[in-house]
């Protein structure tokens, strides 16, 4: 007889769910070329290569119809699950109805509002 498989075993399709496609050792092998490339991590998350060596963590997402990107850091100064960090958290602003350029101008303006800002969005999760 055989085994029945849930839907939860049962790998989900949508685009935000796709695997993770960047690992530490193609990052640290990665070299420029003559055009800037955008090298995927899934679900909005990219490595930006510049011709002349640069490389950037960037966001794409969608927020009341409007197409934005916001950085996240410049490799290798932001590791691959620092940027994938920020990436989640900027998804659950996102989730939350917040918009994670909006918020991240905000919070520069006005570091006070830190610590109330990652309890009441973020769930409360720590730094």
């Amino acid at each position: 007889m055989q085994a029945q498989t849930s839907h939860s075993e049962i790998p989900s399709l949508h685009q935000n769910s796709r695997p993770r496609t960047l690992t530490n050792i193609r990052l640290r092998f990665l070299k420029p070329r003559s055009r800037v490339r955008k090298i995927s991590d899934g679900g909005g998350l990219y490595l930006m290569v510049m011709p002349a060596g640069g490389r950037y963590w960037r966001y794409n997402y969608r927020f009341n119809g409007q197409q934005k990107t916001i950085a996240l850091g410049v490799y290798p100064d932001v590791s691959l699950q620092k940027a994938r960090a920020r990436h989640e958290e900027a998804r659950r602003l996102l989730a939350a109805g917040v918009d994670p350029s909006l918020e991240r101008r905000t919070l520069r303006q006005h570091p006070n509002l830190w610590p109330t800002f990652r309890k009441s969005v973020a769930g409360g999760a720590g730094a």
